[in-house]
């Protein structure tokens, strides 16, 4: 008799892990809440287990078409933890998690996105993550951002060579994710902070170093002058 009892056990443990890894990761992530998180994708393919999002977004970060699979444990405890992973040659590697359950966000991030649009004003167009990792309380405020970011700047401005892009850590400041970033000279600096819901604020710096023409060409940019240098301040949301 409990032979018997650990058989049928044991094969309803079975019939439960095999409904889970096979159930189907877009009925999944719509029960999940994942919209909600921002996680988007233009079509959905495969299971919990290996699935794949084609055109996937995290807000308005483009992450292409991924490679990605649910946490079976997270799930039946009514949570979201997507790991996704690219690899592409021409849009380069991309790897983390997405979380859509309190805290929400993303972590262990490396590689490289677009960011449609740039950040209003600053004609940012690619963003590098190094470790990086970002996630929200329930009522939107940070509770975790370690790791760092590379902003590229795409054109260039008033004559300066950012080539490099700008780099600095995330961290939590006043409830807000923040990155404070800086070219390789450290005469232009980036502040970047952003709420749970996506509004961010940027504050770019450039010292001009008693340079006339360079402030004139700022000041055409729209750049105001301050203490710390010619400052353009602009608002948004990812």
């Amino acid at each position: 008799m409990r032979s018997r009892r650990r058989w049928i056990i044991a094969a309803a443990l079975l019939a439960l892990l095999l409904l889970v890894t096979t159930f189907p990761m877009r009925l999944a992530l719509a029960w999940s809440g994942a919209s909600e998180a921002g996680i988007a994708a233009r079509e959905v393919r495969g299971s919990v287990w290996s699935g794949a999002l084609i055109d996937a977004r995290l807000g308005a970060l483009p992450l292409g078409s991924v490679r990605a699979s649910l946490s079976p444990l997270a799930l039946l405890g009514g949570d979201t933890e997507l790991s996704f992973s690219r690899a592409d040659d021409r849009l380069g590697a991309l790897a983390g998690r997405l979380h859509g359950s309190d805290p929400r966000g993303m972590s262990d991030v490396n590689g490289v996105t677009s960011l449609s649009g740039g950040l209003g004003l600053l004609p940012v167009d690619t963003i590098r993550f190094e470790g990086a990792s970002v996630r929200f309380g329930a009522d939107g405020k940070c509770v975790e951002a370690a790791g760092r970011l590379q902003l590229m700047v795409g054109a260039p401005i008033a004559g300066l060579d950012l080539s490099h892009g700008l780099s600095g850590p995330l961290s939590c400041a006043n409830g807000r994710a923040q990155a404070a970033l800086a070219s390789q000279s450290g005469m232009e600096r980036l502040t970047l902070s952003f709420d749970g819901s996506g509004a961010y604020r940027a504050q770019f710096a450039i010292n001009v170093d008693r340079d006339p023409a360079m402030a004139a060409a700022l000041a055409v940019l729209g750049f105001k002058p301050e203490s710390d240098g010619y400052v353009l301040a602009t608002t948004g949301r990812f």
